[in-house]
């Protein structure tokens, strides 16, 4: 099944840059690989990352957030005049799976965006997976809007919306819950 794409069509009103966004170095290339593997669950290896981001001639900078000497978050910003005129590609978002929720796919991906304005570049384009919920999340939050490539997109996209408006419903009935319990509880101590 073919990646679904995503577009920011300006990269105006974006929220100031995020600090603690580094350029990755090759000092990190073993470090992004952990990383990519455990986000992704597929093999990463040096030879891999290399190719794919640190030696790709349309990957111009790869960015990282580190915790210490552990790279927890990083995203790389390509440049494919070719297929996307005007527009950066953010590539390969990832952060580690065990600090999902603390907002490091956002950072470095908000970090990215502000890397392709000082590139004079006016949008950006991404590729997603329909299952990466919480990256889609995510990427709609920094105005990503869905674009339909082919005749299975929009039916897609609405099994997307559908999932993340079930997921959110959840959510708010589990907040609820918990603080029906806790308000019982304090009732029951009275």
């Amino acid at each position: 099944m073919a990646s679904l794409l995503m577009r920011r069509p300006d990269l105006v009103d974006l929220p100031p840059a995020p600090a603690g966004v580094e350029s990755a170095s090759a000092d990190d290339i073993p470090r992004l690989a952990s990383l990519l593997t455990a986000a992704f669950d597929e093999a990463w290896d040096v030879d891999r990352v290399r190719r794919d981001l640190i030696d790709d001639p349309s990957v111009r900078r790869t960015l990282i957030i580190r915790d210490g000497d552990v790279v927890v978050a990083t995203a790389s910003a390509r440049v494919l005049p070719s297929d996307y005129p005007g527009a950066g590609y953010v590539h390969w978002v990832a952060s580690d799976p065990t600090r999902r929720g603390q907002g490091l796919g956002f950072s470095v991906t908000l970090a990215v965006l502000h890397d392709f304005i000082a590139e004079g570049l006016l949008a950006a384009v991404l590729e997603t997976d329909d299952q990466r919920l919480s990256a889609i999340r995510v990427y709609l939050g920094l105005g990503f809007v869905p674009q339909y490539r082919d005749e299975s997109h929009q039916l897609r996209w609405s099994k997307i919306f559908t999932a993340l408006v079930e997921e959110r419903l959840r959510s708010r009935r589990d907040t609820c819950r918990t603080r029906d319990r806790t308000g019982a509880e304090q009732q029951h101590r009275r």
